[in-house]
């Protein structure tokens, strides 16, 4: 393969990983205004349609992370042929910590939630079947 050519497959893979943190992030984000929302109010019949939506999401999620660990290896590995910045020098490598520091954090936040819902919708769950 040319060095264009894999130029252009590393930058669609950067596309599709910087995609899939967008949309990881808004999916965590939904799933917290849904928890919010149902723990606010109780609804039985808004319980059902979280739950359901919910699922739809947690499907999306997993296949983000996918996206993200292989393309962040991609990604990683490609990152000094294609993306360093000698201009830029090592402060680039700062603000990647930084930058990487807030959205591990936004994330893990994010998947706290996730978990929660998905705990209070199976207690839920099991208390409208008793």
């Amino acid at each position: 393969m040319s060095d264009s050519t894999i130029a252009i497959l590393v930058m669609l893979n950067n596309l599709f990983h910087d995609f899939a943190v967008a949309l990881l992030f808004a999916s965590l984000l939904m799933l917290s205004l849904f928890y919010r929302k149902i723990r606010q109010h109780g609804d039985p019949a808004g319980t059902a349609l979280v739950r359901a939506v919910a699922g739809t999401f947690d499907k999306v999620i997993y296949a983000c992370w996918a996206a993200l660990i292989l393309g962040g290896i991609v990604r990683t590995l490609a990152y000094e042929s294609f993306e360093w910045n000698e201009a830029a020098g090592r402060g680039q490598v700062a603000a990647l910590v930084v930058k990487h520091i807030v959205l591990v954090s936004v994330v893990v936040w994010g998947t706290y939630i996730q978990i929660r819902l998905r705990k209070y919708l199976k207690r839920s769950k099991a208390q409208a079947t008793n």
